[in-house]
C-alpha cells in the first residue's frame, strides 16, 4: 500500500554499569512509487441506432435516384456541401460557403433570350476534406451534371429545368446563375423562393476532381440518359471527398455504418450565437469567417454552442426491426436511435422502465398518406378516392387503436409548420360513425356511376357491417378488380400496417374487394421507381419526412414530375390536373412569402378534394436518448432531433 512519508523509530537504552546512554535509531524509508500517467482516452464514438439498411453511399442515387431513403439520408449527413443553409433551431437562411448574401436578380440578355440573374462569392481557403480547396468550379459541375444527365428526384427540385438556364464560373470563387425569365410558352416568369433561396440555394455540391472522370464514364456506358443515370447511380464511392464534418469510414451492410469525423472542416470550431432580437452571428478562432447576419450581435442570446463534429467516430449500428433497435438501445449498447417513425405503446414501456434514458418531444413535420395510381381504373375517378378518404376512421385508429400515439392528419402541410398549414381544408368523414361512413362512400360511389349486386348493410346499432358489399361494378359496367395495397410489414411500421389491415377491411366492408400487402420499406420504394410503375401500382402507404419550405406541393402532384415525363420523378401515381398543375408551378415563381403562402393554403385545399392522396396521421417526434452520454446544443425544434440530425446537428453533438 503506497505510503506519503518516511518513518523514523526511535528507542533509547539506558545502561546503567557506566551510564552510558545508547541510542538505537531505526529508520525505514518507503520510496514513493514513480507515478504512471492514466492511459490515454479511447476514441469519442457517437453510438446511434437506425432499423433499416441504408441503401446506397452513392450521393447521386440517394439524391435523384432509388437510393432514397430516409436511412440513407441519415448516414450520408456530412457529405455534400451547398451555397446556403438553414441556421439551427430558428431556420434562418444564412450562407454555408456562400460568402454573403447573393446579388440582387436582374434582367440580361444571353443568346437572345431574357434571363434573370445573381452573382453569388464563394468563401475562400475553404477544403475539401483531401485538401483540395472547394472552388466555384464545383457548383458548376454539379449543375451541369443534373442538367445533362436529365436527373430527377431532388435534383430535379433543387436545379429545376423549367427555371435554371445555365450556370457560370466568373473567376475560382464567383458563381454567377442564369435563370430562364420566360416559361415554356413564352410567358414572362421569375425565379421564386422555391427555385431560388428554397431550391439551387440548397443544391447540394460535390467534389469535381472525384467525380468528374466517373460522370464521363456514366455517359460513355450508354447512348441515352437512362442507362447514364444508372451507370452513375451504380457507382461504388471509394476515398470519397467530403465537405460537411464527416468522412465515410466502413460499412458492413447488416451491422454498422461508420463515419468519421474530420477535424480539417473549415466550420469546426466556429461559435455560433443566437439572440432573442434576431442577430446570428459565427465566431471563428481563426477570424477568417467572423459573420453577423440579421441584426446586431448584442441583446439576450437565445442558443450558443461551437460547432464539431465534436467525435472521432458516428456509428450507426443497423437492426433489423424496431424492437431490436430498442432492446438495444435500451441494454447500453447505443445512446441515441433514429426513430422518423414514433413509439408505440410497447416501446414507450420499455423506455420509461429504463432509468438513464430521456425522451424528447417534438411536433413532426413529416406525414404518413395512402396514395393512388390514378392512371388506372377505378383510382382515376374522384369520386372513388373520396370514397376511400370516407371510410376511413383516422380518429379510430390513432386514438382507439394506436392509443393515441399518432395524430390523424389531413391537410397535406403538417400543422407543426404553423406557418404553411392549412387547417380548414376538407376532412371527408370526420366525425361520423360506421354508418354515416359507409352511406356516404356509397353514396358517393352511385352518384359517379357505380353499381352494386349487394350494397352493404351496417347492423341495427350501426356497430358493424351486417352485409358486405358485393359485385361492384364501375360505370363502364366493369367490375372493381381486386386492388393491392402496398404497405410497410409491422416488424418496420406497426402504425402503416395497422393502418394497411383497417383500410383493407372497410374497403372490403364497402364493396372495394382490396389486399393488404405488407412488405419491406426497400421493397415497395423499388416497386415505386420500377418502369413499370404506371401498370403494376395500384395503392401504396408510405411517408414523407417533408421540407420547411412545402413547394413539394409541386413535386410531388405536378404532372411534370410523373416518372413518365422526368425520370425519378416523385409523382408515382401519376396524378395530372390541368387547374393543379398551373397553380403548382405559379407557386414557383412567387418571391414573396405572404403571397406563396396563399398559393399554399390553395393547393392544400385542392388536395384535400380531389385526394391524389389521402392523408392519414403524423406522430411527435419522439427521440430517445442516453443524457449520461449524449449532450445535445438544444432539444427543442420543429422534425425533432430525429430530423435535424440529417441536416448538420450531428456536428455538434457532445459525448460525455
Amino acid at each position: 500500500m503506497p505510503v506519503d512519508r518516511t518513518v523514523i523509530v526511535e528507542r533509547t537504552v539506558t545502561v546503567p554499569v557506566d551510564r552510558t546512554v545508547i541510542v538505537e535509531r531505526t529508520v525505514t524509508v518507503i520510496v514513493e512509487p514513480t507515478p504512471v500517467p492514466p492511459p490515454p482516452p479511447g476514441p469519442s464514438i457517437f453510438q446511434m441506432g437506425i432499423f433499416e439498411e441504408p441503401v446506397t453511399r452513392n450521393f447521386w442515387n440517394y439524391y435523384g435516384g432509388p437510393g432514397g431513403s430516409v436511412w440513407t439520408g441519415y448516414v450520408l449527413d456530412g457529405l455534400s456541401t451547398s451555397l446556403y443553409q438553414y441556421s439551427d433551431q430558428r431556420f434562418d437562411w444564412i450562407p454555408l460557403l456562400a460568402d454573403g448574401f447573393p446579388s440582387a436578380l436582374v434582367m440580361e440578355t444571353f443568346a437572345g433570350n431574357d434571363v434573370w440573374t445573381s452573382e453569388i462569392k464563394i468563401k475562400q481557403g475553404v477544403n475539401w476534406s483531401d485538401g483540395v480547396e472547394i472552388t466555384a468550379a464545383d457548383f458548376v459541375f454539379i449543375v451541369d451534371t443534373v442538367q445533362e444527365l436529365e436527373l430527377g428526384g431532388n435534383f430535379a427540385s433543387a436545379i429545376d429545368p423549367a427555371f435554371i438556364d445555365h450556370v457560370e464560373a466568373l473567376d475560382s470563387h464567383t458563381v454567377k446563375i442564369f435563370f430562364k425569365a420566360t416559361d415554356a410558352d413564352g410567358n414572362p416568369q421569375n425565379p421564386g423562393l422555391s427555385v431560388w433561396q428554397f431550391g439551387i440555394a440548397f443544391a447540394p455540391i460535390l467534389a469535381k476532381h472525384y467525380w468528374e472522370p466517373i460522370v464521363e464514364e456514366a455517359k460513355q456506358a450508354a447512348d441515352d440518359v437512362v442507362g447514364q443515370q444508372e451507370a452513375l447511380f451504380a457507382h461504388v464511392s471509394e476515398s470519397e471527398p467530403s465537405a460537411g464534418g464527416y468522412t465515410f469510414a466502413k460499412w458492413e451492410p447488416g451491422a454498422f455504418f461508420e463515419n468519421a469525423g474530420d477535424d480539417n472542416w473549415f466550420r469546426k470550431g466556429i461559435m455560433v450565437v443566437e439572440y432573442e432580437g434576431g442577430g446570428y452571428q459565427e465566431i471563428d478562432p481563426s477570424g477568417n469567417f467572423d459573420v453577423t447576419y440579421y441584426g446586431d450581435a448584442t441583446g439576450t442570446k437565445t442558443l450558443e454552442f461551437e460547432i464539431g463534429p465534436n467525435v472521432d467516430s458516428a456509428i450507426f449500428s443497423i437492426y433489423g426491426n424496431k424492437d431490436s433497435a430498442i432492446l438495444a438501445l435500451a441494454n447500453g449498447d447505443i445512446d441515441y436511435i433514429f426513430n422518423p417513425l414514433g413509439l408505440e405503446k410497447g416501446h414507450q414501456d420499455i423506455v420509461n422502465a429504463t432509468p438513464d434514458l430521456d425522451v424528447l418531444s417534438n411536433p413532426s413535420n413529416g406525414v404518413r398518406y395512402l396514395g393512388f395510381n390514378v392512371r388506372k381504373a377505378p383510382m382515376n375517378i374522384t369520386a372513388f378516392r373520396q370514397a376511400i378518404a370516407a371510410v376511413i376512421d383516422k380518429e379510430f385508429v390513432t386514438g382507439t387503436i394506436l392509443q393515441g400515439t399518432a395524430i390523424p392528419v389531413y391537410a397535406m402541410v403538417p400543422s407543426g409548420n404553423g406557418f404553411w398549414n392549412n387547417s380548414n381544408v376538407v376532412s371527408l368523414g370526420r366525425g361520423l360513425s360506421r354508418a354515416d361512413r359507409i352511406e356516404l362512400a356509397v353514396g358517393l360511389l352511385k352518384d359517379a356511376g357505380f353499381t352494386y349486386e349487394t350494397e352493404p348493410k351496417v347492423s341495427d346499432d350501426g356497430n358493424f357491417v351486417e352485409v358486405q358489399g358485393e359485385g361492384l361494378r364501375m360505370p363502364d359496367g366493369t367490375l372493381v378488380p381486386t386492388l393491392e395495397l402496398m404497405a410497410p410489414s409491422a416488424g418496420y411500421d406497426p402504425m402503416r400496417s395497422t393502418f394497411a389491415i383497417w383500410i383493407e377491411r372497410w374497403l372490403n366492408d364497402v364493396g372495394i374487394p382490396a389486399k393488404a400487402k405488407l412488405t419491406g420499406l426497400n421493397v415497395i420504394v423499388g416497386k415505386l421507381f420500377s418502369d413499370t410503375v404506371a401498370e403494376d401500382l395500384d395503392m401504396w402507404i408510405l411517408g414523407w419526412n417533408l421540407t420547411l419550405y412545402p413547394d413539394y406541393l409541386e413535386a410531388f402532384f405536378n404532372f411534370r414530375h410523373a416518372p413518365e415525363n422526368e425520370e425519378g420523378g416523385l409523382n408515382w401515381g401519376g396524378y395530372n390536373n390541368a387547374t393543379f398543375n398551373d397553380l403548382s408551378f405559379a407557386l414557383l415563381t412567387e418571391s414573396d412569402l405572404n403571397a406563396a403562402r396563399d398559393v399554399v393554403f390553395e393547393l392544400q385545399e385542392f388536395l384535400a378534394e380531389d385526394l391524389p392522396y389521402v392523408t392519414l396521421f403524423t406522430t411527435p417526434i419522439l427521440d430517445t436518448y442516453r443524457p449520461t452520454k449524449v449532450e445535445f446544443p438544444y432539444t427543442s425544434v420543429l422534425g425533432g432531433i430525429t430530423g435535424t440530425l440529417v441536416s448538420g446537428l450531428q456536428q455538434e453533438v457532445l459525448i460525455k
